[in-house]
C-alpha cells in the first residue's frame, strides 16, 4: 500500500494566462497527508547544490511511491486540458527543490523570467509544499517581443531580445517580479501548502520569492516544492 494517497476530489481551476489564453492548471487538496511528504524531504540525505545560474537552491530525490501516485492523479487532466491532440506521457524528471540562494548572489539569468525548453510537450508539474508567504509562480510576457511562449519559431528572437534584456538589468533587480525590467506578468499562482500548479514549459515564468528572509536549508520551515518535468508526444506519433 502506498504511503500517498491522492485526494479524490481535488479542486481544479483552469486559468488562462496573456493574451494568449494559455491554459494553467491550478489543483488544490492533491494529497489526503501532505505532511508525510514533507517529513520524507526532510528525511532525505541526497540533497545537491545545482551548478551555479540554474534552480537557485538544491535538489533531492522523491519517494517513488509519491511520484506514481501524481502521476496517475495528474496525468489525465493534463491530457484533457493542456493539450488539442491525444497525447501519451513520454518520459519524465523530478524532484524536491528547496529555493536557498541569497537574492545577491543571483546571477542574469536567474533574475529574470525563463523558460525549461522551446517544446510544447513538456509540461511542469510544481508541487507547493510551502506557505503563501514563499511567493508562488508568476506568468510573463516579454516586452520587445510579445512573446508569452517560446517555440521552436520564436527561439531565435527571444534570445536575441534576452540578450537585451539581461543588459538592461541594474544591481537592484534580484529575484525577478512585477518590476523587472524587460517583461510584464500576465498571471500569478500564489503559493499554498499542497496546491499543485501545472503549465507548459515553454511559457514564461519564475518562481516568485516574496521575502528572501524566509528561505531556509532546512525543508521544514523553507521554500519546498516538488518539481516534475514530462514529456507528452502525440498518441500516434
Amino acid at each position: 500500500m502506498s504511503d500517498y494517497t491522492a485526494n479524490r476530489a481535488p479542486g481544479i481551476r483552469v486559468m488562462p494566462v496573456g493574451r494568449s489564453g494559455e491554459p494553467v492548471l491550478v489543483i488544490d487538496d492533491v494529497l489526503t497527508d501532505p505532511d508525510r511528504l514533507v517529513a520524507a524531504a526532510c528525511r532525505e540525505t541526497s540533497w545537491n547544490e545545482l551548478p551555479p545560474g540554474g534552480y537557485p537552491g538544491r535538489r533531492a530525490g522523491l519517494p517513488e511511491d509519491y511520484v506514481r501516485t501524481i502521476l496517475r492523479r495528474i496525468d489525465p487532466v493534463i491530457r484533457q486540458h493542456l493539450f488539442d491532440t491525444p497525447q501519451r506521457l513520454d518520459r519524465f524528471e523530478c524532484a524536491f527543490s528547496l529555493v536557498t540562494q541569497k537574492p545577491s548572489t543571483l546571477q542574469g539569468l536567474q533574475r529574470i523570467p525563463h523558460i525549461d525548453i522551446a517544446r510544447p510537450g513538456r509540461v511542469a508539474i510544481l508541487h507547493y509544499l510551502c506557505a503563501p508567504a514563499f511567493g508562488g509562480t508568476a506568468f510573463f510576457r516579454q516586452s520587445s517581443t510579445g512573446f508569452e511562449q517560446i517555440g521552436p519559431d520564436e527561439r531565435v528572437r527571444y534570445l536575441d531580445a534576452r540578450r537585451r534584456d539581461l543588459a538592461a538589468l541594474g544591481e537592484e533587480d534580484r529575484y525577478p517580479g512585477e518590476r523587472t525590467p524587460g517583461y510584464e506578468r500576465t498571471g500569478f499562482v500564489e503559493a499554498r501548502f499542497n496546491r499543485i500548479a501545472v503549465y507548459r514549459s515553454f511559457t514564461l515564468h519564475s518562481g516568485i520569492v516574496e521575502d528572501a528572509a524566509l528561505l531556509s536549508e532546512d525543508p521544514a520551515w523553507g521554500r519546498l516544492t516538488a518539481n516534475f518535468f514530462v514529456d507528452y508526444l502525440p498518441r500516434d506519433g
